[in-house]
């Protein structure tokens, strides 16, 4: 008599490993990012204003003002990374238009942001007045 081993009756399950992104959405931008900021090899002057303004809600440049419809945040190796998404206005265009902004949070009151990976800069934080 001649028996069948138990692995060549039951059939191999073989699952393919993907990967995965978890995303969390948020109502407004993390606290991190708010304040005024300027390109990183510039200064702060007082009588200047400056590059631009994020707030929980904002995103603010000499030439758009944009509002915050929402954040997302994804794992990434260095910490999180933030997609905003946002309806921005300028004095030309009377209809807002659809933008993204990446948030990525550095050391020394330091961020990078932009509109893709691509473009990202170096800002850093002007202090408060």
């Amino acid at each position: 008599m001649r028996f069948i081993g138990i692995a060549a009756v039951v059939p191999l399950l073989v699952v393919p490993h993907t990967a995965s992104a978890d995303i969390k959405r948020h109502k407004a931008v993390p606290e991190t990012f708010w304040g005024q900021w300027v390109l990183a090899d510039q200064s702060c002057i007082k009588n200047d204003q400056p590059a631009l303004s994020i707030t929980a809600s904002a995103y603010t440049r000499a030439d758009s003002r944009c509002t915050i419809d929402w954040v997302d945040e994804t794992a990434g190796r260095a910490g999180p990374i933030y997609s905003a998404h946002m309806r921005c206005s300028t004095g030309e265009q009377p209809q807002p238009s659809i933008a993204n902004l990446i948030l990525v949070s550095r050391e020394n009151n330091v961020v990078s942001l932009g509109p893709d990976f691509k473009s990202l800069q170096s800002y850093q934080r002007c202090p408060a007045e």
